[in-house]
């Protein structure tokens, strides 16, 4: 039996038994409570202070955390901004009209400044200590090259606020840092992580829905209440012309573009699927389960092949990871979902007329000339090059042999990697990439007229706009917390949450990073994708402190 002296060391998801009858108990210092019945005793932590001043700082801290996953993706609106002369040789026109990117920024920034804030305040009162994590070391460095690249850019404006309709420069970086640090230091149980990814789930259930409808021509903001939804007020003239110009049968959704949702939906998909496969809870079963249903209808639905090749990569990698694989996975129910996702995909398939098989088809016999080094080959390409052109046979043969791979981004990566010998050390500032790629060059005749202001490969992007050395940090991340993550699966408990959060999170993580060689960072995915990171980096601290998750058998 407890009495009113007690100490009591016990996580926030402690109870008590009918023995326990003192109104007044000590508590642990990060203030959990203990209840009998629905009534809520008063508590005191061992400082003298009532938990419930602690517990409403708690969840303050998460808000930020809440915001970016459940507010950023979702928010469409227009912000018009000039573009200065010196630039518009760079952009398609004199006025940039963003819908997705600035505001998506901005509030990332706002979420990154508070809980940076709210740190500072949590550590001066005593709430917050400062983990060390060896990971750190990479980060730090990181953050310095992000800093460096931008100051000695020749373009500072652009590097410290980003390009247009991407608005990813140093700023929104930096809040990508604090997010990570942040989230990893605030999230201290199980379940402020379930809290967080609730939130983000139905965030992500809206762009899958939005996105669905969307595939069939349903698309919300082709409707008038959805265009005058995203247009401020002295804007609102403009309701009855305003388009989104996307072919039939594509989802972009709130995130600008399918590779975006495709970035996304690697992400996401991997992470419910693990959470499904993994938990014996049927509520967690059937949250996840939807999720895996409408993010991988809403994948394939983007259209974005990398993604459909990224999401089952990530999953294979973690059954690698995850010791005692075979015993944990719920095959049964696996399969089950499976069979309904692939009559979700046979109904796009049938509404698009085939066009999923022949977006497959071209993606298969695309790999088979490379295989073949065939390629997207066009000798009339010579004919644009105009004589005596610096470049020398090889790189020309390159060029034609292999400019059209994978939607022009062989064309893209050629050029980047000539560009790469240039930023080893310090790059030429975030989101420069476009100021400095030769969208002028001849050889870009052949291939297509799109403008490029991105290399379609978040490591290049990396390399060429904040240098080598940052790139290189950022693997040593990589490397680093999959290390991590595998010590911590083989020390958790099998059955626990904390088992699946690590796995479910690793995977979408993974998911990320590996469409990240067709893709981009962008602020539409990004900020997700940090706390994420965030997130699986204080899961694995949790099981590395031997606190056991809330057990999901039944």
């Amino acid at each position: 039996m407890l009495s009113a002296n007690s100490e009591v060391q016990e996580d926030d998801r402690m109870t008590t038994t009918d023995e326990t009858y003192a109104h007044v108990k000590v508590v642990d210092d990060r203030g959990a409570t203990m209840r009998k019945g629905k009534e809520t005793y008063g508590v005191v932590s061992r400082d003298g202070t009532r938990v419930g001043q602690w517990a409403a700082l708690d969840f303050i801290s998460l808000l930020p955390l809440l915001v970016i996953v459940g507010v950023v993706p979702l928010v469409v609106f227009l912000k018009a901004t000039p573009v200065p002369t010196g630039y518009q040789q760079f952009w398609v026109a004199s006025i940039d009209f963003d819908f997705f990117s600035f505001y998506k920024a901005r509030i990332t920034l706002v979420s990154a400044s508070a809980l940076l804030l709210i740190g500072f305040v949590s550590h001066g009162l005593g709430r917050l200590s400062v983990r060390n994590d060896v990971l750190f070391i990479p980060l730090g460095i990181y953050t310095f090259m992000v800093v460096s690249s931008t100051v000695l850019s020749e373009h500072l404006s652009v590097a410290s606020w980003g390009f247009f309709e991407r608005s990813e420069g140093m700023w929104v970086l930096l809040a990508y840092v604090v997010l990570l640090i942040g989230t990893y230091l605030f999230v201290r149980t199980a379940r402020q992580v379930w809290l967080i990814l609730t939130v983000g789930a139905v965030a992500v259930s809206v762009v899958c829905v939005l996105g669905v409808f969307q595939y069939f021509g349903l698309d919300f903001f082709s409707s008038m209440m959805g265009r005058r939804l995203v247009l401020p007020a002295q804007y609102g003239h403009l309701a009855p012309n305003l388009r989104f110009n996307f072919p039939p049968h594509i989802i972009y959704s709130t995130l600008y573009s399918p590779n975006n949702v495709a970035s996304m939906m690697a992400m996401v998909f991997p992470l419910a699927f693990s959470c499904f496969a993994l938990a014996g809870n049927w509520r967690i079963r059937a949250i996840s389960g939807a999720q895996v249903g409408l993010s991988c209808i809403t994948l394939v639905g983007s259209n974005g092949r990398a993604g459909w090749i990224a999401a089952p990569l990530a999953l294979l990698l973690l059954f690698l990871l995850s010791p005692g694989r075979k015993n944990t996975w719920g095959w049964k129910s696996v399969v089950a979902l499976l069979l309904v996702v692939a009559v979700g995909i046979g109904v796009l398939e049938q509404s698009s007329g085939g066009a999923l098989s022949l977006r497959t088809k071209g993606m298969w016999t695309e790999f088979a000339g490379l295989l073949a080094e065939s390629g997207g080959r066009d000798d009339g390409c010579k004919t644009v090059v105009p004589p005596g052109n610096a470049q020398s046979e090889e790189m020309t043969d390159l060029i034609i042999r292999y400019g059209k791979v994978a939607s022009f981004r062989g064309y893209i990566w050629i050029r980047s990697l000539q560009m790469a010998g240039d930023t080893m050390l310090l790059g030429h500032g975030p989101d420069t990439f476009a100021l400095y790629f030769p969208n002028a060059d001849p050889y870009k005749a052949c291939v297509s007229q799109m403008f490029f202001d991105k290399p379609h490969n978040l490591y290049l992007q990396m390399w060429l706009n904040l240098g080598g050395v940052a790139m290189l940090a950022f693997l040593a991340m990589m490397i680093m917390h999959t290390m991590n993550t595998r010590r911590a699966l083989k020390m958790a408990d099998k059955g626990s949450d904390l088992y699946m959060l690590a796995a479910g999170l690793y995977a979408g993580w993974a998911g990320y990073l590996i469409a990240g060689f067709f893709y981009d960072s962008a602020v539409h995915v990004a900020p997700v994708f940090w706390v994420v990171f965030g997130l699986g980096l204080a899961v694995n601290k949790l099981i590395h402190s031997d606190r056991s998750g809330i057990s999901t058998r039944t």
